[in-house]
């Protein structure tokens, strides 16, 4: 028997990926009871902001990844836009970690099974058409509010 993620690593693409980039849109990680604050922040890089895009999961994103020159991550901001139901305006920066909400006691929450396998086809959807785009990346953090995009929020989108 196979057990769900607890966590989902979503690291940025390569800068210039081809159709033969081997990625699966999110690495399964194991969210851990204790010290999770130490651990989201190894995970992302640096101090990390939490930001709720659905009820059911958190994002973690490092809280100065554009000024300090993080990759753009378009298959987050996809993830994001769709959960959202409309594209994000701004861009998200380096690698990030999704999780289930914080509790009572300010500990975040394992992905339930079906929040877990929801998100990484989601993710994988969101990998495929940037893979399938990979022309689009460069133009994407400069004007993520073009409509060139609305495809990959809409692709997402019908898998949620």
């Amino acid at each position: 028997m196979t057990t769900s993620p607890s966590a989902l690593l979503v690291t940025p693409l390569p800068f210039m990926p081809t159709k033969s980039t081997p990625t699966t849109g999110s690495s399964p990680l194991d969210l851990p009871h204790s010290e999770q604050h130490a651990w989201i922040t190894e995970q992302v890089g640096g101090w990390a902001d939490a930001a709720t895009y659905h009820l059911q999961a958190v994002i973690h994103v490092h809280g100065n990844g554009i000024a300090i020159g993080l990759q753009p991550n378009p298959v987050l901001w996809t993830l994001a836009s769709a959960w959202r139901d409309r594209m994000l305006p701004y861009t998200l920066h380096g690698p990030a970690l999704i999780t289930g909400p914080e509790d009572s006691n300010g500990r975040y929450t394992p992905l339930t099974p079906q929040m877990a396998a929801q998100t990484q086809q989601a993710l994988q959807t969101a990998t495929d058409w940037w893979l399938e785009h990979d022309f689009d990346i460069a133009l994407w953090p400069t004007n993520p509010s073009s409509r060139l995009f609305a495809e990959a929020v809409a692709r997402t989108r019908a898998v949620l």
